[in-house]
């Protein structure tokens, strides 16, 4: 197989995920096709890099954040709060489902990036410790602390929108 036939089925296998995952770090709808585009123009370059032993989702994760992070310094200030809710539900989502979506956005909007993306290649991603640390290019107690915290402060946001729901009786 030819390195542009891999990087077209790595596409095609990982598309959708590196999609998801952008969008839990919190990048807006509107610049997810190029952020996406970007992640995997940055892998065709990096390919040389890519080691076929290792899974490939953690390497594109890795190019991943480094691209959205790119995106989040080169924004204005006005321009740094993203997206909280996409109003366009998928076909396949109940209402619980878009309410869920919603809840993890807004608390995932609050963490700082470092944390945000942390908890994001770990909890969510389903990322190892190790490969996070890698990643992010972090000493390993400082990954640990990132994860705990953001736990934390993702429980605190989850049961703050509980609490704000129900005082308003249930409206989402």
């Amino acid at each position: 197989m030819s390195a542009r036939q891999a990087l077209d089925a790595l596409y095609r296998a990982e598309m959708k995920a590196i999609y998801g995952f952008l969008w839990k770090l919190g990048a807006m709808e509107s610049e997810m096709e190029d952020l996406v585009h970007d992640v995997f123009v940055t892998a065709a370059r990096r390919w040389s890099s890519y080691d076929p032993r290792r899974p490939a989702r953690p390497w594109l994760m890795g190019i991943a954040y480094r691209v959205y992070s790119d995106v989040r310094r080169s924004r204005k200030p006005t321009e740094e709060v993203p997206e909280l809710v996409d109003a366009r539900p998928g076909p396949d989502e109940t209402v619980a489902q878009q309410q869920a979506r919603r809840v993890l956005r807004a608390a995932l909007a609050t963490l700082p990036e470092e944390r945000r993306t942390a908890f994001v290649l770990h909890e969510l991603e389903g990322v190892s410790v190790n490969e996070v640390t890698a990643l992010m290019d972090a000493p390993l107690p400082t990954t640990y602390s990132r994860l705990k915290l953001a736990r934390e402060e993702v429980a605190r946001a989850v049961q703050a929108f509980r609490r704000e729901e129900a005082r308003r009786g249930g409206e989402a």
